[in-house]
């Protein structure tokens, strides 16, 4: 990870680049993530247990081509929960079957700028927010 920028934003947040495989720490709680490698890769978020309040933005800055990126929970029972929009001439939305564990920005259809922010009440992820350009882009499996 590399941090990006000399000060936190107006809000407190970090924006850190993800070029590789990586997990979260508790530290890492409202950061903004910036997925910039074209061959993807998977980024595993902290236990939700015991990090109610942790939250992350994840934005594509490289579109990815080759492989997705996965935004994966660490346990298949910290689920992720919600749904995701998609852009102006779609406007669908994927939405989670309460059994998914990972947000997924597919290979040759998510592009730069598509996003989704997490937060985790301590027992499960929500999508609180997220929007790609086309419906195929983002995913929740």
């Amino acid at each position: 990870m590399a941090k990006l920028g000399a000060n936190a934003g107006w809000d407190g947040s970090y924006c850190e680049s993800l070029t590789a495989a990586s997990t979260l720490g508790v530290g890492d709680s409202g950061k903004i993530f910036f997925l910039d490698l074209a061959g993807g890769f998977t980024t595993t978020l902290p236990a939700a247990s015991g990090n109610a309040g942790w939250n992350a933005t994840f934005v594509v800055k490289t579109a990815p081509s080759g492989a997705d990126y996965a935004v994966s929970s660490a346990s298949s029972s910290d689920y992720v929960l919600g749904s995701v929009s998609a852009g102006a001439t779609d406007d669908t939305a994927d939405t989670s079957d309460g059994t998914d564990t990972q947000v997924n920005f597919v290979d040759g259809n998510a592009v730069a700028g598509d996003w989704v922010k997490l937060v985790c009440d301590g027992s499960a992820w929500y999508i609180v927010g997220g929007l790609g350009k086309v419906a195929a882009g983002i995913t929740i499996s």
